[in-house]
């Protein structure tokens, strides 16, 4: 099988023809990255691990403006049909650990090269020692960006107020009458988190990237209005619909169902107006005839 390492992003080869949960494991980490954890004491284990479950070492798309790392931790606390990272959200074991400790080393190689570092998932905000880890990244003198569904409001609050968070990637899944479905867990306070997240945002005046994968078994363009009046009422003026990308996901059913075509979700944009923006569709350019 070709394999894609989480790290360095090379090819390589390993023989494997297992499948666990349904998902590939194209997608692992080669040999040249260390994932067992060294004896202690050790430099960086005075905190729990990250769980940490892999790395791009260099994005200009994650962090707008800024050249990121972007780090991936396991778990989640939603089951989104249209998630393209199941493999950390329901079963995280299946992919090997990174060292805390290598990741944090290559952070500090990067020093002056790197911008910032983006955590991801998975849920961020469920790692109980996100606090400490992330006061050693911004001790580096890197600004910080949190992928983050926004169902712990507290969370964000703390870390606010410590000064360790520079902006907020959200996932805005659904009209709030909706978002049990689209979301796969059907918890009142965690869906009223999110909302609350995002008005926290708004008033601490951090930088927002609210973002909303569209699929049109899921979500149909009368959906996405109630949803722009949300963000309106709630001053949030810059909104991105992402395109539905047919990849490994959670619900593979989805992917056997008509969605939007590129066309017409940026006809539906168009008419949304506001701020609104799309993401993950090719432009083409057409020339005019000769």
């Amino acid at each position: 099988m070709v394999c894609i390492c989480l790290v360095c992003r090379e090819l390589f080869f390993r023989d494997c023809n297992s499948r666990e949960n349904g998902f590939s494991c194209i997608f692992t980490i080669c040999r040249n990255f260390p994932t067992t954890l060294p004896p202690k004491p050790y430099s960086y284990m005075g905190f729990a691990e990250m769980n940490i479950r892999g790395i791009v070492k260099f994005s200009l798309i994650d962090y707008p403006g800024k050249i990121a790392c972007v780090i991936f931790v396991g778990c989640c606390n939603f089951r989104c049909p249209y998630c393209h990272n199941p493999h950390l959200v329901v079963d995280p074991e299946s992919q090997p650990e990174l060292l805390q400790s290598s990741v944090i080393d290559f952070l500090e190689e990067r020093r002056g090269k790197l911008d910032a570092v983006v955590v991801s998932g998975g849920e961020p905000t469920l790692r109980p020692k996100l606090m400490e880890f992330l006061r050693i990244v911004k001790g580096l003198g890197l600004s910080v960006k949190i992928d983050t569904n926004g169902t712990n409001t507290e969370v964000i609050q703390h870390l606010n107020n410590e000064g360790l968070v520079d902006s907020l990637g959200i996932d805005y899944k659904a009209p709030k009458s909706k978002y049990a479905i689209v979301a796969g867990r059907d918890n009142r306070r965690m869906i009223e988190n999110v909302f609350s997240t995002l008005e926290y945002a708004v008033v601490e005046k951090i930088h927002l990237d609210v973002r909303t994968t569209v699929h049109k078994a899921l979500l149909d363009e009368d959906d996405l209005k109630t949803m722009r009046n949300e963000l309106d009422d709630m001053g949030i003026e810059e909104w991105t619909l992402q395109q539905f990308n047919p990849v490994d996901i959670i619900d593979e059913n989805l992917k056997k169902v008509e969605t939007f075509t590129n066309t017409e979700l940026v006809q539906i944009v168009e008419r949304l107006g506001g701020r609104t923006k799309t993401r993950g569709i090719i432009e083409l350019m057409v020339l005019p005839p000769q």
